[in-house]
């Protein structure tokens, strides 16, 4: 890591508070890039005339392309800047966002989206590269559970409003007004966000680069917090993907109503993140992880025995939900920031390396439930059951804490 990020964390305090604000509302319209889409999921295959597997694949080929642009983005914010970089991939992300709103068949939506993820995930990998230049440990954690809770307004209100936009004008609609708020949140990184770290000229050499993703891969310690990280990013897009087909195909919910069964296992996840940012000056960070880690497997793992037992509808499926979102909330703001300080290398990169494997973890969820497609439950209770309780289960036998 280069001197000047190191002295940088040295300065929280004199942080000003519009660069986690402007790192937070770009950090939205990446989430709103398939929040707001997520309403009109069930209606694309009459539309286009095809199947429900070939519209997840809008969902599933986004997440592969956001998960493995980061390997790219953050050296890249290590070699010429983190400022250049983000403005750059939010250019790209508008460009892509109006491309989708102007798809006209299946295959360029599917295009479109994946090269959206490809653009879209730089602010992904570079905010957390920015939290970790500008902040201590401690109080990383206490600014990433603050980040959570801003940041969940978005899956909160994105389902809600995009449901209403898709009755009123249509899906297309939805991509328009994403082009319309990821160009204003350009404007505001073009004008509030400071440079804070200094270009290192070798970060994307391939002598370097290419060995320094593989010395991570063997670190660990990292991998098992990183795994910790991912493996629940695989429930939660396994949900965000099926969710709408079950819960408005299977179980009857009116798509603009979908929203606010969403919302309410958005709102658990921004408890757990407060609750997070007041534990972390009382409690230990491992305390926090693993409080959350046990809190989500129980909610996750309760998913297929509703099932089994007859009581699963929107009202169940959802408090399950919630109640794995809440222990979301507490790993996330802790476990992010134990891999990134387990692991050696250029930040840009170590986040990259975190952020494509999470992708990673999110990408699979999505793919299992698509392949599992059979017009039941079934499929969404077992694939977020299988990774909250993977999480756990990496956690216990890898024993990062030691």
């Amino acid at each position: 890591m280069s001197s000047g990020a190191g002295e940088a964390g040295g300065r929280a305090g004199a942080v000003p508070l519009i660069v986690p604000a402007v790192l937070v509302a770009a950090t939205a319209t990446a989430i709103l890039s398939t929040d707001l889409y997520a309403p009109s999921l069930p209606h694309l295959p009459e539309y286009f005339g095809t199947s429900a597997e070939t519209v997840q694949l809008t969902m599933s080929l986004n997440l592969l392309g956001y998960g493995f642009a980061q390997l790219i983005h953050g050296p890249l914010s290590d070699r010429f800047g983190r400022r250049p970089v983000l403005l750059i991939g939010m250019a790209g992300f508008a460009l892509f966002s109006l491309a989708c709103a102007l798809a006209q068949s299946i295959d360029m939506l599917i295009t479109a989206r994946l090269l959206q993820g490809v653009m879209a995930c730089s602010q992904s990998v570079i905010a957390l590269a920015i939290i970790r230049d500008l902040y201590d440990e401690k109080s990383s954690v206490k600014v990433l559970a603050a980040y959570g809770m801003a940041v969940a307004l978005a899956p909160a209100v994105g389902p809600i409003i995009g449901g209403y936009v898709h009755v009123l004008a249509g899906w297309r609609a939805n991509f328009l007004l994403l082009t319309g708020l990821v160009i204003a949140v350009t404007a505001l990184i073009w004008r509030f966000l400071p440079e804070t770290t200094v270009p290192d000229p070798h970060a994307i050499r391939p002598w370097r680069l290419l060995p320094g993703y593989a010395a991570l891969l063997r670190q660990r310690r990292f991998m098992a917090y990183a795994l910790v990280c991912a493996a629940p990013m695989g429930a939660l897009f396994g949900f965000i993907t099926a969710g709408p087909f079950v819960l408005i195909d299977q179980f009857g919910v009116p798509t603009q109503n979908y929203g606010y069964y969403q919302a309410a296992f958005v709102l658990a996840y921004f408890l757990g993140s407060l609750t997070a940012n007041r534990a972390a000056s009382r409690f230990g960070i491992e305390t926090i992880l693993r409080t959350g880690l046990a809190v989500g497997a129980a909610g996750g793992g309760s998913l297929p025995a509703l099932l089994f037992a007859g009581l699963a509808g929107p009202l169940a499926v959802t408090f399950a939900m919630s109640v794995f979102a809440f222990g979301l909330g507490l790993s996330f703001a802790t476990a992010p920031v134990r891999a990134i300080d387990a692991a050696t290398g250029g930040r840009g990169s170590v986040a990259a390396s975190l952020g494509a494997l999470e992708i990673g973890g999110a990408t699979l969820g999505a793919f299992a439930v698509g392949a599992l497609h059979n017009d039941t439950p079934w499929p969404l209770a077992l694939t977020v059951a299988g990774f909250a309780l993977g999480a756990a289960a990496v956690y216990l036998t890898a024993r990062p804490w030691r």
